[in-house]
Order: C-alpha cells, then structure tokens, then sequence
C-alpha cells in the first residue's frame, strides 16, 4: 500500500533530513515538512528505478496503485511499457510533486545557511520526475536524469523561490 511506501521512504530517507536538522539547525515545526520532502525524494528515486529494480526482480510501486492502473507485477518485471503503465507513473508523478509543494515552507524552518543547500537538492531531484516525462515515461530503458546545465538553469528559481522564503521566516525563527 501506499502507507507501507510512505513508511520505507520514511526509514530511508526521511530519518535522514531529521538527523540532519540536528546539525543545521531548524525552528519548532519543521518536522512535517522534512518527512514530506524525504518521502518526496524517496519516491522520486523509485520512480526513476522502476526499471533497474524490475530487472532485479523488485517492484517498489504500491500494489493498491498497479491495481487502480491495471497494471500487473509481471508487466513491471518484464519492463512493458503501456498507456495503463504511462497513467500509473503519471499518478505517482503527481503524488510526488504535492510532496515537494508541501515541504517547500519547511525550508524557510532551516537555518539560513542551510536553506539554499536543501532548496538546490530538492529543486534539482524534482526535476528527475520532468525528465521521466520529457522521456515518455519510459523508465525501463532510459534513466532519467539532469545534465549539468540543467541543474545549472534551476538556480534562478531556486533563488527567487527562496527570496519568498527568507523573507517569511527571519533568523529568529530558528533560534528557538
């Protein structure tokens, strides 16, 4: 199920923004968000490896989605690339973009010095989910990742997004 997803993500990569905090700073109520942005980049990872964990023989798609798509594990280990399977990406693509849109803020809760590092990382790993699109959801031969100038091109947003931010929360936030 997606709960049991969202409970691996949690474990593999969310613990990891939450130890992190600890070094960089955070004010009170940051901890939403780092688990939101830890799933988000978790699942991104797994969409993007749909087809290297398929060839050896995992499937980390929850089954309540592949069943809502009809999508059957054997199509996934067998890297059949469909209209039904297109959906069942497109689906999980939308679920991990809501993530990254809801943890956004959380970074404005990090320590200043902090805040561009952590925008960078998750501005630059949400774009892996356009390359899976610009790559019709092909993700059993292709693997979807930015070139160095694009990653390079995000900075400008990177920066304006993170302005918004600076200016919402203040040093004082996190000194709590």
């Amino acid at each position: 199920t997606f709960a049991d997803l969202w409970l691996y993500c949690y474990r593999v990569a969310s613990v990891v923004g939450l130890l992190s905090m600890q070094v960089i700073g955070y004010a009170e109520g940051a901890v939403p968000y780092a688990i939101k942005l830890g799933v988000a980049l978790q699942l991104t990872n797994i969409l993007r490896d749909v087809g290297e964990d398929a060839s050896r023989n995992r499937i980390y798609l929850p089954r309540e989605d592949l069943a809502r798509f009809g999508v059957s594990e054997a199509e996934v280990l067998n890297g059949v690339h469909s209209d039904r399977m297109t959906a069942l990406l497109q689906f999980e693509i939308a679920r991990a973009h809501q993530l990254y849109e809801e943890s956004w803020q959380g970074i404005g809760l990090l320590h200043p010095d902090s805040r561009f590092a952590v925008a960078t990382a998750a501005t630059v790993y949400r774009g892996i989910l356009g390359k899976i699109e610009a790559n019709n959801y092909d993700v059993f031969t292709r693997r979807a990742s930015l070139t160095l100038t694009e990653k390079v091109s995000r900075l400008p947003q990177i920066i304006w997004r993170l302005r918004a931010l600076n200016r919402a929360y203040s040093v004082a936030d996190w000194e709590r």
